[in-house]
C-alpha cells in the first residue's frame, strides 16, 4: 500500500488478509481438526471437556 507523508510517497507493509480478516482468525474459524494437526497447528484444536473427571 502506498500512503502519502510530507508530500512523498511512502510505502506501508500490510499485514496479510484473506476476505478481509486476518490469516490466523481465518485459520481458527475454517480449519478442522485434521488440517490442524497436518500442520503442526495443535494448539487450535478444541479438546472436549470431559464431565466424568470433574470434582464437585
Amino acid at each position: 500500500m502506498t500512503i502519502f507523508v510530507r508530500g512523498k510517497q511512502k510505502r506501508v507493509k500490510r499485514p496479510p488478509t484473506i476476505d478481509g480478516i486476518d490469516a490466523d482468525e481465518f485459520i481458527r474459524r475454517n480449519a478442522d481438526p485434521i488440517w490442524l494437526h497436518q500442520n503442526e497447528m495443535w494448539e487450535g484444536i478444541e479438546q472436549p471437556e470431559d464431565d466424568d473427571n470433574r470434582e464437585t
